[in-house]
């Protein structure tokens, strides 16, 4: 009789990594277990797969073979299915979308895809020894040997009883009832060469499954003995640590701090060389002024825009009834003349020709504005120069312009009224 032990043969697949996948087939293609766990150890792994039988063949989905898996390859004394190639994620899908194949997650996935293309390979082969297997013979145990390398034809012949096959025929003697007891005693004696066929199998079994426990041992202490190690290392470290002196310790600390007011103090020391330099060029603009006859000194915004004016401010900062130059004076509107005005400005000469709001609304706030084809200017850098008589002279005519433009306005309004 054919032994039935359930699961007793296994093909494994191992997704090694952080999390550990792990499947395992029965040699008819059918799951046991798809499994997946974080930090999961290979003694973990071995307990798991020893609880579901003997795995025959150990699978991953990659090539080069994961240390990991050959590890547990080597404790079970199992076959390793070797790959050209790694799986494609397309092929692990393909091959896990059957009907019964269920996994959580990648790690499950590519484990179960291993065992299945691994069995996949030996399909044709085990169905041909189901069908060449007398009934008398455990077919899991001819599977075992043909994924070893015998021949089915071989391993049937090693499984059967080896005195099964070379009795000769009995010598007929006496009369008919001597013949029954004669068959009587074959039927029991063949009874008896099947039970101890299968004691014989199921030590052999037993054998099996101690070797590969004492593997599994060993594999627990060779683990264990790298815990220790690992274990003993952080000890030294960590004495290492202890013994050094609170003056070393100290020592760097003061180090640390030294390190840290230096570069305070060279941040603080750019900051006065920048400082010093912007008042040096404030000095010379200064003295270059005066060399001027009848110069006035003005101050120059670059770009008519919010920006430049807070800066200049920030900068210089701006006095009741001071003269400005608008190097460009296209920039600005109505809002940024009126920031301007309200920073005490009297009079803006600008550049580039200004936009109609901006000089409407100067004009609002009393604020005469000249180009400089009317007023030249000499600039040198944040600073201009202008001849103050000229200045005074466009100013008269300013008011008197203003003035005749009043009247006009007067005179329109009184007329619309009218």
């Amino acid at each position: 009789m054919a032994s039935r032990h359930r699961h007793r043969y296994t093909i494994v697949g191992i997704d090694p990594g952080t999390t550990l996948g792990l499947a395992m087939l029965d040699l008819e293609g059918k799951p046991i277990e798809v499994f997946s766990s974080k930090n999961y150890s290979i003694s973990d792994a071995i307990r798991r797969i020893i609880s579901h039988g003997t795995p025959l063949i150990v699978a991953s989905d990659v090539t080069p073979t994961p240390s990991m898996v050959k590890k547990i390859s080597k404790v079970f004394s199992s076959h390793i299915h070797e790959l050209s190639e790694s799986l494609s994620t397309e092929e692990k899908i393909a091959l896990t979308k059957g009907e019964g194949y269920e996994y959580r997650n990648v790690h499950e996935r590519d484990a179960l895809a291993a065992c299945l293309y691994a069995f996949k390979r030996y399909k044709r082969k085990f169905a041909q020894v189901r069908k060449k297997t007398p009934p008398d013979v455990d077919v899991e145990e001819v599977k075992a040997l043909v994924v070893k390398g015998v021949s089915i034809s071989a391993a049937i012949k090693s499984l059967v009883h080896s005195g099964s096959e070379g009795k000769g025929e009995h010598d007929v003697c006496g009369d008919g009832e001597d013949e029954d007891e004669d068959e009587n005693e074959d039927e029991n004696e063949r009874r008896i060469d099947g039970d101890i066929q299968q004691l014989r199998r199921a030590i052999k079994a037993k054998e099996r499954e101690i070797e590969a426990m004492k593997e599994y041992n060993a594999a627990l202490r060779s683990e264990l003995d790298a815990k220790e190690h690992e274990i003993q290392g952080l000890r030294t470290r960590m004495d290492s640590i202890r013994s050094m002196s609170r003056r070393e310790i100290e020592e760097r600390e003061e180090i640390r701090r030294r390190d840290k007011e230096i570069n305070r103090l060279r941040k603080e020391l750019r900051a006065k060389e920048a400082e010093n330099e912007e008042l040096r060029k404030i000095i010379e603009e200064l003295k270059w002024g005066k060399e001027i006859k009848n110069g006035k000194r003005i101050k120059v915004i670059k770009s008519f825009n919010r920006e430049v004016i807070q800066e200049v401010d920030r900068r210089y900062g701006f006095k009741r009834g001071e003269v400005v130059y608008l190097e460009n004076g296209s920039g600005g509107g109505a809002n940024t003349a009126e920031l301007l005005a309200r920073k005490g400005v009297s009079v803006v000469i600008y550049g580039k020709e200004m936009s109609h709001f901006a000089a409407e609304k100067f004009f609002e706030f009393g604020i005469p504005t000249f180009s400089t084809n009317q007023i030249p200017v000499m600039v040198r850098g944040d600073f201009a120069f202008i001849d103050a008589r000229m200045l005074n002279e466009r100013m008269r005519e300013w008011r008197s312009d203003r003035g005749k433009r009043r009247e006009e306005k007067r005179i329109i309004l009184s007329s619309i009224c009218i």
